[in-house]
């Protein structure tokens, strides 16, 4: 090619590419001026070509004749011609330049569906979606979801959300086909859905009885066992900490104590599924100064609340009345958590660090005499250099969530992972915890077969976890050391024998009578280990019928392996292990598998008229245990803890059992006008523990009935928004253990040994029969809640183990008889108010129960009549537990000092010394001291939000109730108390107005704990206190990136301070989750004050 022809070339590209530039700037910066008002199309078109180099293509189907209007003045081509199509069916398109004009593509009619939910994830029920302008709409249905039907017509139109208590939302449709859609709470009366028996949703407003739910701020102050973070925060619930250390069962009773035998604590649920309880606790054993050392935590302490998107509680019969024979307690239900629309990581961090409070009042003055290890010696010449704080240490609880949500419109998928590292404030009380949870949902078959599996794995490691009483306790010797003693020189705790060549423990006080070892010893060599695996998998599928019906199934497996050891090291008190050390192996499993079907109705008939809501299902629950069981003293080698070193002489066996419910029920709830509701429930159960009696089927009803009033009289006023009355009724149960029905023969040598117990052929469970009324009432639209509730229960069928003759076949015969009533108040109380730009919430709980024990044993055993009003419940000789017709369980009887015939203590007059009233095995000689239980409880919370700032506080308090401290009787008997030193300095103590000799006072009224005259130890439990404090900040990261999208730090606090307590212990701490493990305090593990942070950032 020659230089001419490539220039020519050249010269035309250029020419060519100025063109193109030339049209497009034409095309961008095209302006016209127009002013036409209804004139025709084809006029306007022309007017347009005259003004700008662009070209009409226009269909064969406009009509050119058509009026329009524009008016612009040298504004874009784009603004004339939007003007000209607007409210015609018209649609343009520029093509270069050329622009096409055609009528609009004829509208499809289309279906809309979608899910409206609220800000904590709950779907809304009940809500109102409709076309605007239109009387086409539809309501959503229990699980929030809805499918509105939109003609041709309205494709381009809008729909409109409104429901009761929330902001209404109007959306354009576009041709969008599903919504799935947040909306926000306004201050009026709510109506959202609530989770009740088996999972199944129900209209708030519909509910016959009491439903509590706890929001997700009630696990910011988080502890290693989630429950305790539920006290003061429900109505009719007690829960009460176990002093263990962390992770520890939470005993947790809702309307009173029910039971004389059996457990009184709540059922809980996961999803709607019963969960194992795992409980070591044996719930009707008597209380024990020398039980509860080694307490293990429960099944619901094993897992993490981050997996979890609410927690409510059904408190009464009526609400719990599905789950039949184990719903005498209570329900506390668990909603697993699932990932919201789009994709979501997130971190959480949660560190609270813990102090013991609430120590014993010890004096500093006054030493020991040689040799003694009680503190009754002359005054020191010095102060005391230690404390008793020096044993203890700073613990700490820390939690780790990391989590994957990823959320569709036709599912979800949630993964996270959990750490939990905690110690106690006691040396070597330690917990760790691990949690995996993954959950998955997905819709097929368009969105009318819905998947859901759930799979979850749990390790936790337990060490020493101490709760309290004689055996084991580091704070015997601790609490009783002299001040002329030093603790700290017992810090070494063995020393090295030549004589045996190991070391062995350092001590040379011996027991004193109370099984005392050195602390530290105790702590780091007499060692209790458990060990824990939990494999929870399940799943469900439901299929949608219709759209006002589906059938759905359930299956999961609750798999537990745990492995308890102890080791206690040669030289342990003889009491605990034989010369070389003894070795406890403990190692069992559970497996639960539940399976479930239910037909769900949901349907509404006469233009709202009838509202039928109603489910039939049937149930199997099959519980399998193994166990194997080897403990003795070791052979050869001292501290060697083998099965090859040790003799099984304190125990070797092997337990296994299987038990099997299954279960047939329905329940229908019929709604006129949504205003006026019946409810009615049945369900029958066979369970393998009634085997060989005539006592099966068990049939459990439950009827309901509640009414909107403020709906049934067309009440419009802006101060009294909603009022809603309801009453139900109900019968429940609760599980009997096994084997009474069906005995079994110990193999002993190889031989099985005689049967020694009986029951009889008409055996059956305990039964509750229960009412509640109540009302909810919502003020100023909404500003302000009251809800209030009555109930009275009766608890039939309790179990007794009346003394037989010798004459008989059985030496234990098991039977049925007795009644215990529970009546009571709750009320509740929810403000909402704004100050200024401050939102206030203030909460209010109230709870009254009153318990009464109506009829006691009363039996006819093979034709002899058994009949006894009273029945011991443990205790000691000082401080009994009794059970009487006419009083109520929990109640406590002391002993006393002699008195002589004119009411004043007998004071002998050659020594000047007292003596212990004389007993006779009955109450006719205690004292009448008072009832565990409190009078009435309640609790004030109060949260403050401004800007991303939050902070919240809560008071509670326990009014009535008393309680006696066995730790302060011993502490009196060793002279290590304050108050005998104060005694001693005032020249004695006081008795009758004169001054007696101390030492020989206090000795006989503490009698070292066992022997304790409980009369001086009884203090009222009131008391009053700081019990929780958050503060925390959303950091607007947003303003700075994208990347991260929240971002929470917060401070949190429990138990931060006794505002009024006048007894020498914390009255919520329990020693045990038994029915009698409150109450008497004996060397119970301290409560702590909590203090910490936390942090959440997602991604």
């Amino acid at each position: 090619m020659n230089t001419k022809l490539m220039r020519k070339v050249c010269l035309l590209c250029l020419g060519a590419a100025v063109m193109l530039f030339s049209v497009n700037v034409s095309a961008q910066d095209a302006r016209v001026t127009l002013n036409e008002s209804n004139a025709s199309l084809k006029s306007v078109i022309e007017k347009i070509e005259s003004q700008t180099r662009y070209l009409f293509a226009v269909g064969e189907s406009v009509d050119v004749n058509q009026a329009v209007s524009v008016n612009v003045d040298k504004a874009p081509l784009a603004t004339a011609l939007d003007q000209i199509v607007s409210g015609k069916d018209l649609v343009y398109s520029i093509n270069g330049m050329n622009i096409v004009l055609s009528k609009k593509a004829a509208a499809r009619p289309m279906t809309v569906t979608g899910q409206i939910k609220d800000p904590s994830g709950l779907p809304v029920p009940g809500a109102s979606v409709f076309i605007l302008g239109t009387t086409l709409g539809t309501v959503t249905d229990l699980d929030g979801n809805f499918s509105l039907d939109v003609p041709a017509e309205h494709v381009g139109g809008t729909i409109q959300v409104n429901s009761l208590g929330y902001e209404i939302v109007e959306l354009p449709i576009n041709g969008q086909a599903k919504f799935n859609l947040t909306v926000r709470e306004s201050f009026t009366q709510l109506d959202q859905s609530v989770v009740t028996a088996l999972g199944i949703k129900k209209s708030e407003r519909s509910v016959t009885y009491n439903v509590q739910s706890v929001d997700n701020s009630a696990f910011l102050t988080r502890e290693a066992n989630m429950v305790n973070s539920l006290q003061g925060r429900l109505a009719g619930v007690q829960v009460n900490a176990t002093s263990a250390g962390p992770g520890a069962e939470t005993k947790v009773v809702m309307r009173g104590s029910k039971s004389i035998a059996n457990s009184n604590t709540a059922l809980y649920t996961l999803d709607g599924i019963p969960l194992p309880s795992l409980s070591m606790v044996k719930p009707g054993d008597s209380y024990s100064i020398y039980s509860g050392s080694s307490i293990t935590g429960d099944g619901i302490a094993n897992f993490n609340s981050d997996d979890f998107q609410s927690m409510s509680a059904l408190v009464g019969a009526s609400a719990s009345a599905l789950y039949g024979y184990k719903a005498q307690n209570g329900i506390l239900m668990l909603t697993t958590r699932q990932a919201e629309k789009g994709v979501s990581v997130s971190y959480s961090t949660n560190t609270t660090f813990s102090d013991p409070v609430m120590l014993p009042e010890l004096q500093s003055s006054y030493g020991a005499k040689d040799g003694v290890y009680a503190s009754w010696g002359n005054p020191l010449l010095a102060p005391q250099t230690w404390s008793v704080k020096d044993f203890f240490q700073t613990g700490y609880n820390t939690q780790h969530t990391v989590s994957l949500g990823i959320g569709r419109d036709n599912g979800n998928t949630y993964l996270s992972a959990g750490f939990n590292d905690a110690r106690g404030v006691v040396p070597n009380n330690d917990y760790s915890r691990y949690n995996v949870t993954f959950s998955h949902t997905e819709d097929f078959l368009n969105d009318k077969l819905h998947l859901s599996v759930l799979a979850m794995y749990i390790k936790v490691q337990e060490q020493n976890m101490l709760a309290g009483g004689q055996y084991y306790n580091p704070l015997v010797p601790l609490y009783l050391m002299s001040p002329s003693d030093d603790i700290n020189k017992y810090a070494v705790y063995e020393r090295y024998d030549a004589s045996r060549n190991f070391p062995l423990q350092y001590w040379s006080w011996g027991s004193q009578d109370l099984q005392m070892q050195n602390p530290f010893w105790i702590v780091n060599r007499n060692m209790f280990n458990t060990d824990k695996n939990r494999y929870l998998l399940g799943g469900s599928l439901k299929y949608d019928i219709t759209d006002w019906m589906n059938i759905s199934a359930r299956v999961r497996t609750d798999y537990n392996n745990t492995l308890s050891e102890q080791r206690n090291y040669a030289s342990t008190s003889g009491l605990y292990a034989g010369n070389k050390g003894r070795y406890f192996h403990d190692q069992s499993t559970t497996t639960q598998t539940y399976a479930d079907v239910l037909l769900n109705i949901d349907k509404t008939f006469g233009d709202n008229l009838i509202q039928l809501n109603a489910n039939v299902g049937a149930s199997v629950e099959d519980y399998n245990y193994r166990q194997t069981y080897m403990a003795g003293d070791l052979l050869g080698v001292p501290n060697l803890f083998t099965f090859n070193n040790m003799n099984t002489s304190k125990g070797f066996y092997k337990n296994t059992y299987r038990d099997q419910v299954q279960s047939i029920f329905a329940t229908a709830q019929l709604g006129y006008r949504n205003m006026v509701f019946l409810d009615v429930t049945g369900r029958a159960d066979w369970n393998s523990q009634l085997v060989n009696t005539k006592s099966m089927p068990i049939a459990y009803p439950s009827v309901g009935l509640s009414a909107i009033l403020t709906d049934i009289f067309n009440v419009k006023s802006n101060w009294f928004s909603y009022a809603k009355i309801r009453g139900s009724y109900a019968e429940v149960g609760s599980p009997i253990s096994r084997f009474l029905t069906c005995p079994t023969y110990p193999v002993s040598n190889g031989s099985p040994a005689e049967n020694t117990y009986g029951v009889s052929d008409n055996f059956q469970p305990e039964r509750t029969r229960s009412f509640e009324v109540g009302a909810d009432v919502k003020l100023w639209n909404g500003k302000l809640d009251i809800s209030a509730t009555y109930y009275h229960s009766m608890t039939f069928n309790q179990v007794f183990t009346p003394e037989l003759p010798a004459s008989f076949r059985y030496s234990t015969y098991y039977v049925n008889s007795g009644r215990v009533d529970n009546k009571g108040i709750e009320l509740s109380l929810e403000l909402n108010q704004n100050i200024g730009a401050v939102e206030w919430k203030s909460n209010l709980i109230y709870s009254r129960n009153r318990n009464k024990i109506v009829d006691m044993l009363d039996a006819v055993i093979n034709g002899e009549k058994f009949q006894s009003d009273q029945l011991s419940v443990g205790g000691t000789t000082g401080v009994q537990m009794w059970l009487t017709k006419g009083r109520s369980i929990g109640d406590l009887y002391v002993r006393g000092l002699k008195t002589d015939e004119h009411g004043f203590i007998w004071v002998s007059p050659t020594a000047s010394t007292v003596v212990p009233a004389p007993v006779d095995g009955g109450l006719e000689s205690l004292i009448y001291a008072g009832n565990i239980n409190p009078s009435y409880t309640g609790s004030w919370r109060n949260q403050f939000s401004w800007k991303g700032l939050s902070f919240a506080f809560m008071i509670q308090a326990r009014v009535g109730g008393v309680g006696v401290s066995l730790t302060e009787a011993t502490l009196d008997s060793f002279g290590m108390s304050q108050r005998t030193a104060d005694a001693r300095d005032n020249g004695g103590a006081v008795v009758n107005g004169q001054r007696i000799p101390a030492q020989a006072y206090y000795e006989t009224i503490g009698g070292k704990g066992s022997s304790a005259l409980g009369a001086y130890y009884t203090y009222s439990m009131t008391n009053i206190r700081l019990g929780e404090v958050t503060l925390g900040y959303d950091i607007p990261v947003d303003k700075w990136q994208k990347v991260i999208k929240g971002l929470n730090v917060s401070f949190v606090g429990r138990n931060l301070a006794m505002l009024y307590c006048k007894a020498p212990f914390d009255p919520e701490v329990a020693s045990g989750a038994g029915n009698y493990a409150t109450g008497i305090d004996y060397f119970s593990m301290p409560s702590t004050r909590n203090l910490g942070f936390s942090v959440k950032v997602t991604f």
